[in-house]
């Protein structure tokens, strides 16, 4: 091979390979769901920072099965640096909301709605660095926590098309078992004024490691431990 041919094929090789190397994962497993100690659901996810651009973007995305109700969620978040969310679409089968997608510009929301009555458009304001927080998804917590003791955190519940405010309060570490791993966790409380107490706990990097909504007899744990860095 030509020392040119060489360079060239160098110079073509080395910008994908840098891409590559500032795309790293910050968390990925699954979740099982239960009710009342009955298992109804799982959620498996990634997480992915990509810091190929000067404006950095996390993306979420999950696949949610709840089969006794004949429910599959495939949500789809971008945030910004901060945790903020940008752009959002979740597509549902088995429920009434067909999918929502949307942009959130600092503090407008712009979102289409396709449902079984057909598509609508809609847009609402919400306050800057608002976060998607959805029904019965459980990865998005990763971004609730990292907020924890802000004060009260602007959030919008895209199934609902509603947008609502939470609480993110520390309530002390515990230790319990995931897999075969005796992890310490950081309990967190998430109060709504308009909805349920969740509780929540995450490891020292703040990724999700249970879910619970004891009004609704609902927890959501990880089968894994995250992986180790």
């Amino acid at each position: 091979m030509s020392r040119t041919l060489s360079s060239t094929l160098a110079l073509l090789i080395l910008p994908s390979a840098l891409a590559a190397a500032q795309v790293r994962t910050i968390d990925q497993g699954s979740f099982t769901v239960t009710t009342n100690n009955q298992r109804t659901g799982r959620e498996d996810f990634s997480i992915v920072e990509d810091a190929s651009t000067p404006n950095v973007r996390i993306y979420a995305k999950a696949t949610v099965e709840y089969r006794e109700r004949g429910l599959k969620l495939q949500p789809l978040l971008t945030a910004n640096a901060a945790g903020a969310s940008t752009e959002y679409d979740i597509t549902v089968r088995g429920g009434s909301l067909q999918r929502w997608t949307g942009t959130i510009d600092r503090n407008r929301v712009r979102s289409m709605i396709f449902s079984e009555r057909g598509q609508a458009a809609k847009e609402f304001v919400v306050s800057v660095g608002a976060m998607v927080l959805d029904d019965d998804v459980f990865h998005q917590y990763y971004f609730l926590a990292k907020r924890a003791g802000d004060g009260p955190i602007p959030v919008i519940v895209p199934q609902r098309n509603a947008q609502s405010t939470v609480t993110v309060t520390r309530e002390g570490t515990e230790r319990f078992e995931i897999g075969n791993a005796q992890i310490e966790a950081q309990k967190l409380a998430v109060t709504e004024a308009s909805g349920p107490t969740r509780e929540v706990w995450v490891d020292a990097q703040g990724r999700v490691l249970r879910v619970a909504i004891p009004s609704r007899g609902l927890v959501a744990t990880r089968d894994e431990p995250p992986p180790s860095r």
